[in-house]
């Protein structure tokens, strides 16, 4: 990928925003951290120690979890895992900074959902290597984005619960 195809993909995310042109060229310069990927591609495993995020420039990716089934009232359970589809993601998103920021291993596994996929892996040692101010803007990006995630989480389960709550009223 050519660096002006790159410094598109960077201008055209709101991730970047807040860096000056001389901040964003600091995350150009190192153009191994650009990434492309083919439809099912794997980029992480659910259970894989993570010292990286992964930032969407175009494309999808879909977040898998393992999980058993689990017997419900007296039916047998199978005890076997199987793989659920969480959800996807789009360009602007970032996704594998649980893993990065907390030393735990992967929750989910990361997999290519369209044709085609850049992403922007951003290391620890990236943002070490940046000045202090940029580092303090990259992690108030990053809080920011943790934020958002937190709040469509919560979205999330709410309406799990409202649906929930109606249909054990409407078994009742």
């Amino acid at each position: 990928m050519s660096g002006s195809g790159v410094e598109k993909f960077i201008n055209s995310v709101s991730f970047f925003d807040a860096f000056n042109e001389v901040e964003k060229h600091k995350f150009l310069s190192d153009q191994t951290c650009f990434l492309k990927f083919k439809e099912n591609d794997i980029v992480f495993k659910q259970g894989e120690q993570g010292d990286s995020l992964f930032l969407v420039l175009q494309g999808q990716i879909g977040l898998y979890r393992l999980g058993e089934i689990k017997s419900v009232e007296g039916k047998v359970s199978l005890k076997k895992e199987v793989e659920k589809h969480i959800t996807n993601l789009k360009s602007g998103v970032i996704f594998g900074e649980v893993s990065m920021l907390t030393n735990c291993k992967r929750n989910v596994t990361a997999r290519i959902f369209s044709k085609e996929v850049v992403l922007m892996k951003i290391s620890k040692k990236l943002i070490d290597s940046l000045n202090h101010l940029t580092q303090i803007k990259f992690h108030r990006q990053l809080l920011l984005s943790l934020a958002i995630h937190l709040d469509n989480m919560n979205s999330q389960f709410v309406d799990l619960k409202y649906e929930h709550d109606e249909y054990v009223k409407s078994h009742s």
